[in-house]
């Protein structure tokens, strides 16, 4: 892996498993490579409504980086899902990355991403209310999720957001259009070197729930390896 900036290489290698919804996006960001994708996920869709939501899915992806990292897969889910009796549209876009990162303990690399998070998230806000899983502890407010876990590759920090997104277009007479949308993101570090990233941005904020069981089974199936030799991998 080649930080941005071209100053150094780090080998890495992990293992992970995505769940069968989602389908692999092309490297390039290609209108083909959105149009083969999304005929997979909804053959039935006119051109129209594949174009739409195409459009409508890639105003998500800067959402999945925060700058400096690798990105090693993209993948897309587009289904129903049923909520309350009825059936829902379900959209997510999800991104595994890694990003060069100078530590060499896991616990200790954690431990600091998650109080860098939780800085972020609640700082100036009343006490949020406090979270105690079997196998995470953590935070939660208003807009805000935050927990420390314990993975099978090792310790992690889980969390999830609510946010709203103001769409291109409108005008004077016309406000651009503004919905909510959820982002969760999964990290984890390896045991000297990275860190690996697995984040989730939807608009399906009714399936909160459903995309955090998603982030977590893609978590307990992380498995990290280091390259013999030192090479970059």
């Amino acid at each position: 892996m080649t930080a941005r900036d071209g100053a150094r290489k780090v080998p890495y290698a992990f293992a992970y498993r995505v769940p069968d919804e989602f389908v692999r996006l092309p490297e390039a960001d290609t209108l083909e490579g959105w149009d083969d994708a999304l005929r997979r996920l909804i053959p039935d869709a006119h051109q129209d409504e594949l174009a739409a939501t195409g459009l409508r899915m890639r105003r998500f992806l800067p959402m999945l980086s925060e700058g400096g990292e690798t990105t090693i897969l993209t993948a897309m889910c587009v289904g129903t899902e049923e909520v309350e009796g009825d059936e829902r549209l379900s959209m997510g876009l999800l991104a595994v990355s890694a990003r060069a990162s100078d530590h060499d303990d896991q616990l200790m690399a954690a431990e600091g991403i998650y109080r860098g998070k939780e800085q972020k998230f609640f700082a100036g806000q009343k006490e949020p209310r406090e979270l105690d899983y079997e196998l995470g502890k953590g935070l939660q407010g208003a807009q805000d999720m935050l927990l420390a876990v314990k993975l099978p590759g090792g310790p992690g920090v889980m969390s999830a957001s609510l946010r709203s997104l103001t769409l291109p277009g409108g005008d004077a007479d016309t406000p651009a259009p503004v919905i909510p949308f959820a982002s969760l993101q999964l990290v984890v570090p390896a045991p000297r070197g990275y860190c690996a990233y697995v984040t989730i941005a939807t608009p399906s904020v009714f399936l909160l729930d459903s995309y955090c069981m998603r982030l977590a089974h893609i978590g307990r199936t992380f498995a990290f390896d280091v390259p013999a030799g030192g090479e970059p991998a």
